[in-house]
């Protein structure tokens, strides 16, 4: 049997087994997505402490040898990968303000808002432009060395740099005031702008036109594709929903919601964002897969959520 082969041999088996292991942890699923929501205080976080539990529970039961405390085994993956990503974070914030002095001889009060300062960036914006604004804000590089380094044009890096401290201060403006209850955005990113009109006209080849070649497109836990190609003959090959898409600030995010029209109202069918770099989309995030999240957005968003959206049907387990 030739490599291939073998390789979708592997691939089969494993999505008949990863069906079975959904099967057993219904019971468990909305229990498990409000602890970690609760432990990282964050929905979007909770998002991705969910699936990462569940990728590992499924990855180490060949490591299992003895009957296991299905829900037990769930919240102890959940609780240690918490405790490992909050450990890593605080390493690395540690370690970036002791690094040769450079912050370490600012004064105190500089130092805990360069630290704040961080921790937003991370948490909002691509890494790519996360480590610009280290390098030019905190380190002090050039704009043609911190080029040098990222293999982008010395424009690209004032562009992102300029990004980075606008999306600072519009958040730093929603923490002051308090904001944490959704509301429509103003000034959307023009490449956002233009993605939100494509995906309302149905112009599947305008969105392609946004999208970079190495497009990562995540939409765990169903699918994910790697570049535009994959793209274009995947999850657009049979063209664009015909709902309506609509930028929105949500737990401390800008996302857009995609609403399927219902009768008289609309149902929320999507819930995605994208990660701009160079006038180009390089990462579309959704989580059209994801019903705990898109549950609990429902309710704040006081829209329902749409139930039967092929290839799902979420009655059946009403």
């Amino acid at each position: 049997m030739k490599e291939q082969d073998k390789v979708q041999t592997i691939v089969e088996h494993t999505r008949t087994l990863h069906n079975d292991f959904n099967e057993i942890l219904k019971p468990y699923r909305i229990d498990l997505w409000r602890y970690c929501k609760y432990l990282t205080r964050s929905a979007w976080d909770g998002e991705d402490l969910f699936q990462d539990t569940l990728i590992k529970a499924f990855a180490s039961l060949s490591q299992r040898w003895s009957t296991i405390n299905t829900k037990a085994f769930l919240f102890r993956i959940a609780t240690n990968t918490w405790i490992d990503n909050t450990r890593k974070s605080k390493v690395f914030l540690e370690d970036l303000f002791d690094y040769q002095g450079i912050v370490s001889d600012e004064k105190e009060e500089s130092k805990f808002l360069i630290r704040e300062a961080l921790e937003i960036l991370i948490q909002h914006l691509p890494p790519n432009q996360v480590a610009i604004f280290l390098l030019m804000d905190v380190f002090n590089f050039k704009a043609t060395e911190v080029a040098g380094m990222i293999n982008i044009s010395e424009n690209g890096i004032y562009s992102s740099i300029h990004r980075s401290r606008k999306k600072l201060k519009e958040i730093k403006k929603l923490e002051d005031k308090g904001e944490s209850q959704p509301r429509n955005v103003e000034n959307i990113d023009p490449i956002i702008d233009k993605y939100l009109n494509a995906f309302n006209d149905g112009n599947v080849e305008g969105i392609l036109n946004l999208m970079s070649s190495q497009i990562f497109n995540d939409a765990s836990p169903g699918f994910q594709e790697y570049n535009k190609d994959e793209v274009k003959n995947g999850s657009l090959r049979f063209g664009l929903p015909g709902h309506y898409g609509k930028r929105i600030w949500l737990w401390g995010k800008e996302v857009n919601i995609v609403l399927a029209r219902k009768d008289k109202g609309y149902e929320l069918h999507d819930i995605n964002y994208q990660e701009i770099y160079e006038d180009k989309i390089v990462v579309h995030k959704s989580y059209f897969f994801c019903r705990e999240l898109l549950t609990e957005a429902s309710k704040v968003l006081n829209i329902p959520i749409q139930l039967d959206k092929p290839p799902l049907d979420w009655y059946e387990i009403e």
